[in-house]
């Protein structure tokens, strides 16, 4: 039998998930051209979190993932890369995806949104980095 989670321990549980992704990619080199790509779009990643991201999957975009800009927007992202590492001449696709994400405060049976969730570690990794 599987266990059952109140919606403190799940929303913690997501939270957790969040910030693990989050603190992996912030301790490890983004690609060259994420970085140029989101520069280009005004984006820091330095400031930013990563909430998926997979480099040269199978049948996918070389690039591809999804983010939380500093000042709270998510953002889709993909690219195909050259050999040389660049982007390929009309591959990137760079989309604010801010209207899908659940950013409800108060949700009956689930606590909070994802999106929420999300915020608050953004806010919690950047806080550590200026404090």
């Amino acid at each position: 039998m599987s266990k059952q989670y109140c919606v403190q321990q799940q929303n913690a549980l997501t939270l957790a998930a969040i910030r693990q992704t989050a603190a992996w990619w912030r301790a490890r080199p983004l690609p060259d051209a994420l970085c140029e790509c989101a520069a280009s779009h005004g984006v820091a990643l330095e400031a930013a979190i990563m909430l998926d991201l997979q480099l040269a999957f199978p049948g996918m975009p070389a690039v591809y993932g999804k983010l939380l800009s500093a000042d709270g927007h998510f953002i889709h992202f993909e690219m195909d890369l050259d050999d040389a590492l660049h982007p390929l001449p009309g591959s990137v696709e760079w989309r604010d995806i801010s209207a899908s994400y659940d950013l409800a405060e108060h949700k009956r049976g689930t606590g909070v949104g994802y999106g929420v969730l999300c915020k608050k570690v953004l806010q919690e990794m950047n806080h550590c980095v200026t404090a």
